[in-house]
């Protein structure tokens, strides 16, 4: 949802920068206000454009929740923790853990993934990796989108 919204605006402030410049430009009086305006959305435009691909990075890797017609398909698995790491990134107030996790499905073999979730710090401290093992439900069709109820 973040990256949506900072795609949006780093987009507009990109159209308006360029609009600008081209009509302010035009006008003896006001091209060095065309330079200036300019570069100041265009640099406002990157600096979105990069809170884009941050939060998307994140969203893509983040663990899912799923609707209850997903939940209702999925099955259930094991999921243990094999690392977690806190990260210096904080979203409303709670850290975001980078986690791998060994997901074992009640069928076929284990498989290794690597996932960030937003915990509180002492929920992400008593993760002690080897030792904590998750229920959660994985999807039929793919393997890496699993849900974690305990860490959502």
């Amino acid at each position: 949802m973040a990256s949506t919204v900072f795609g949006v605006f780093a987009v507009l402030a990109a159209i308006v920068g360029v609009v600008l410049f081209l009509v302010l430009r035009r006008r003896p009086h006001t091209r060095a206000g065309a330079y200036v305006t300019g570069f100041c959305l265009l640099l406002a435009a990157g600096m979105l454009a990069m809170g884009h691909f941050s939060f998307a990075a994140l969203e893509s890797a983040a663990l899912n929740t799923f609707t209850p017609a997903e939940r209702a398909a999925a099955l259930p698995c094991d999921a243990m923790v094999l690392k977690a790491d806190k990260t210096d990134n904080k979203l409303n107030g709670r850290y975001v853990w980078w986690l791998r996790l060994r997901v074992t499905p009640r069928t076929g073999g284990p498989y290794e993934i690597e996932r960030t979730a937003r915990l509180t710090s002492s929920m992400g401290e008593r993760l002690v990796p080897g030792n904590v093992v998750l229920p959660c439900l994985v999807t039929r069709t793919d393997r890496t989108r699993i849900e974690i109820a305990a860490l959502a």
